[in-house]
This record gives structure tokens, sequence and C-alpha cells, in this order.
């Protein structure tokens, strides 16, 4: 239950994961996030990329984590890889260095709204399906979303991008460790929300979604938990994945979700 703590006050946003704001839009961006898991859990997609993108000032960090051998990206790559490890044959691509991601220029904004971040992932994401390759698109800024100093990243259902806020996940303080931690973490999340984890386009294979926190898990050693509502025992609480050197993020249901699925 410890080990999850300091993920899950990244879902303090989970009111922004639902783009629509009527019930026709709830629908269509229901249905738009559905084609999305159904298409990126197709056993006809034989590679599962990450692309990277991030603002002047916003660079996520890389290199090794802390004095292992582990590279910080490693741990979004672990997550996915054991996630789809039953899709036979599919690869998985994370990149881990600045330069074999895409820097765009300062954006010169201090918070985001909703429509400025869906202009946005628009105007820079490449397509979700190309052949056989599905290809998720993460995307990091400066700044705060509608001003929040709590909110690290946000996914917008039906959309094949996700943002994370790099002055969120600096605020959060600790040492290089730590950081590292916090930003995969949240990445790893929002991928999640975007794949459509817990009931957002992928089938639950055991009820594990909270019911006063929609499309999160109940599960509290999981990524996909739901919330906290203070972000005060954070850093005592990651003691144990630092110790671990864990790098698989997700929980034994949301796991499951993921394996079973082969529309």
């Amino acid at each position: 239950m410890r080990l999850f703590y300091f993920f899950v006050f990244i879902l303090l946003f989970l009111s922004s994961c639902n783009l629509a704001s009527n019930n026709n839009s709830q629908t269509n961006s229901r249905e738009e996030q559905e084609e999305i898991s159904q298409n990126i859990f197709s056993d006809s997609m034989t590679e599962f990329t990450v692309n990277v993108i991030y603002e002047t000032g916003a660079e996520p960090y890389t290199g090794n984590i802390g004095i292992t051998a582990n590279d910080t990206w490693d741990i979004t790559k672990r997550s996915y890889e054991e996630l789809f490890s039953t899709h036979t044959g599919r690869t998985i691509t994370v990149p881990n260095s600045l330069t074999d991601m895409t820097e765009i220029p300062d954006q010169g904004k201090s918070t985001w709204s909703s429509e400025e971040l869906l202009s946005l992932g628009e105007s820079l994401s490449t397509a979700l399906i190309s052949n056989n390759k599905v290809t998720v698109n993460i995307i990091l800024l400066e700044g705060k979303y509608n001003g929040s100093n709590s909110i690290l990243g946000v996914h917008f259902t039906g959309s094949h991008f996700a943002f994370v806020f790099k002055d969120i996940v600096e605020s959060v303080g600790g040492d290089g460790v730590t950081q590292r931690y916090v930003e995969q973490g949240t990445i790893v999340h929002e991928i999640g929300h975007l794949i459509g984890l817990v009931n957002n386009g992928v089938p639950m294979s055991t009820n594990h979604e909270d019911s006063t926190h929609p499309k999160h898990t109940s599960n509290d050693e999981g990524v996909m938990y739901w919330a906290v509502e203070s972000s005060d025992n954070i850093l005592t609480s990651i003691s144990d994945i630092i110790v671990g050197n864990q790098l698989q993020l997700f929980g034994a249901q949301s796991l499951a979700d993921g394996q079973a699925y082969h529309p």
C-alpha cells in the first residue's frame, strides 16, 4: 500500500480526464476513446512507440537513476513491456536521450487552458496508427494546468496525446532520483489513460474501478490508483521504490486488463 502513495497525487487532475462538456460530446469522446484502445491493443500492431515532445525549459530527465545501471526511461519501457507482454511479437520503443525526442520553442505561458492544450496537442502529435505501428505522444510543458499547483499531468478522453507539467514535477522537490520517479510515474499514468486503462476503453478483467473516481483503480499498489488528497507524504513514501529499484509500476489488476485485451 505504501509503495505507490507518491504516485497517486498525480490523479488530483481527474476532473480534467474527461474532455466532454455535455452528454453528446461525452458519448462521442467515449466512442473515440474506445476506438483508440481497440486500435492500440489489436494483435495486428507490432510496435508500441512513445513519442516525447518537450518545450524548451521543460526537458525531461534522462540518464541513469542514481547510482544504478537503470536508465530513467526504463521505467516507462519496462511498465509497458509488461502490460503488452501477451501481445506476441510487439516491441516497445521508448527514447532515452534528448536527441531522440522533439524540442519545441518556449511557449511563454504560465498557465494552460484545456482548449490551448488540445490545440497544441493536435498540432504537434504524430498519428496514432501508421501501418502496424502505434505511436502515443507525451508532451512536457512549462507552466500549470488551469493555474493549479497540484496537477502534474492531464489526458483528455478520446485524444492520442497527454501532457506533463514540468514546473509541478519540480515543485515536489527531493533529489534527482525522487524527481525522476515522480516524472516517470506521471508519464506512465498519463499514457495509461491515453490507451484506455481502468474501464476507459479497455475492459476490466475484474471490477477495480473506484466508483467515486472513474477511470482510476481502487488498487493502491498500482500507478493508476485514484488519488491521495495531500502530497505531504510523497517524499517519505518513495523510499521503498528507490531501495528496490522498481521499474514496473502497474498494479496487478491493470496488468491483467492489458494482458487480457485482444480486440
